[in-house]
């Protein structure tokens, strides 16, 4: 298309150029003699001087014209015209993959009567043991869906990857590739999404310093309870963490989830930022990274989801670590709030001991939500698989299942009973 009208423009330059400069004296004179004879009509006499007039004015402005000017004016509009048509197609591509992604989505989620997923500790990912539990989850229950490490807390990745900085940082502990993926495929239709771990990693922290959060009290970058948090407006830490998103996208995920997006969960007044520690800033970085992720990773197939506290559908501010509810759900297309009832403080939705009530604690945590707006499809919240009874952790589900949400059940040690799941028909 770029070549045929590169030629149209080439054409239309020559054929202008021959009229004003092959034939420079004759034009003007030639319309001038002609006069039309009394044997035309009345009707066709008008139209025929309207025509010789009309003609003689565009040939005039044509000799008195800078050719010159005109040329490169053509040249520019040609190359404007040319953006404009690939950044016209290239947005209609991306529209098409966009619809494509969420197409195949809705397919999956229709096809399985919604996502029903699980955490898979990445560090199992080559264990056998594990993973056969893991698999007879999945052709024994209604679990559809599994969330895999793919950059952990411990900032390790456990994929071969790429990026230049794994090469620093020693930190690659492979787990599996392309065809581990594939061989989970092979069980069932699975859903699979790649946790990825962003500003919460102690080797890039204590590798790329200037990267981190600072301590000016104790003068070393900062440590929370042995975790090291980078400061969210880092380029260097942000490219990273992109980049080893698209390469788990390319490995064969469907999601990528962002866990640790956020601030320190922290009121130390001696934390240090590149920027100055308020909601403006801190949401910002928050959802441009997210925002950033979310364009670059629909291109490579990869819908996008962001791991929030579970307070966050109640609080309405950002909870000082730069999640705020409102501004988030635009950056994604979903969120998983964690709704422990054990991480919610005695008193919690009017109950003094919430880990005791875990329905009640779960539907009131996602009503917050739902009554702010967010749409049903954009919620899928992490679920408590620990500390809880199979009673327990299954009024976690059938309080998200009742809601006609999606979810996921967390358990650190990936350590599930299949009597919290519906159990297949054999």
């Amino acid at each position: 298309m770029k070549r045929v009208l590169g030629l149209t423009v080439l054409l239309i330059s020559t054929y202008i150029f021959e009229f004003l400069f092959l034939y420079p004296g004759n034009v003007v004179d030639e319309i001038s003699y002609y006069k039309p004879t009394s044997q035309i009509s009345v009707t066709n006499t008008t139209i025929y001087n309207e025509d010789i007039n009309h003609y003689y004015k565009v040939a005039k402005q044509l000799k008195e014209a800078d050719f010159e000017s005109l040329e490169k004016s053509i040249a520019g509009n040609n190359g404007n015209l040319l953006e404009d048509y690939s950044k016209s197609i290239d947005l209609l591509i991306s529209e098409i993959n966009i619809n494509l992604l969420f197409h195949n989505f809705t397919k999956f989620k229709e096809s399985n009567n919604g996502l029903k997923g699980i955490y898979v500790n990445g560090y199992y990912m080559n264990k056998e043991t594990k993973m056969n539990s893991i698999k007879e989850i999945l052709t024994k229950t209604n679990v559809n869906t599994l969330v895999i490490d793919a950059k952990t807390d411990n900032g390790h990745v456990l994929f071969d990857s790429q990026s230049p900085e794994t090469d620093v940082l020693k930190n690659e502990r492979i787990k599996y590739d392309a065809a581990s993926l594939e061989e989970l495929r092979k069980i069932k239709d699975l859903y699979l999404i790649a946790r990825i771990v962003v500003f919460q990693d102690p080797l890039f922290a204590k590798t790329f310093k200037e990267e981190a959060i600072f301590d000016s009290k104790n003068n070393r970058i900062y440590s929370q309870n042995e975790q090291y948090f980078l400061d969210p407006s880092s380029q260097r830490a942000r490219d990273y963490t992109l980049s080893l998103a698209i390469e788990a996208c390319q490995l064969g995920f469907n999601e990528i989830q962002f866990d640790y997006i956020r601030y320190p969960d922290s009121t130390y007044q001696y934390m240090v930022f590149k920027e100055k520690n308020n909601y403006l800033n801190r949401t910002n970085n928050i959802n441009s990274f997210l925002g950033e992720a979310k364009e670059a990773l629909h291109k490579e197939g990869c819908l996008v989801s962001a791991d929030i506290f579970g307070f966050i559908l109640t609080n309405t501010e950002d909870g000082g670590i730069g999640q705020n509810l409102e501004t988030i759900i635009e950056s994604v297309d979903f969120i998983s709030p964690m709704v422990y009832p054990s991480h919610y403080s005695n008193g919690s939705f009017g109950y003094q001991y919430p880990n005791n009530h875990p329905y009640e604690v779960v539907s009131a945590a996602l009503n917050d939500g739902l009554e702010r707006g967010v749409p049903e499809i954009q919620l899928r919240p992490f679920l408590q698989g620990f500390w809880h009874s199979i009673a327990d952790v299954k009024e976690n589900i059938e309080a998200a299942e009742d809601k006609n949400l999606d979810w996921l059940i967390w358990n650190i040690l990936s350590m599930y009973e299949l009597d919290y799941f519906t159990k297949l028909e054999s």
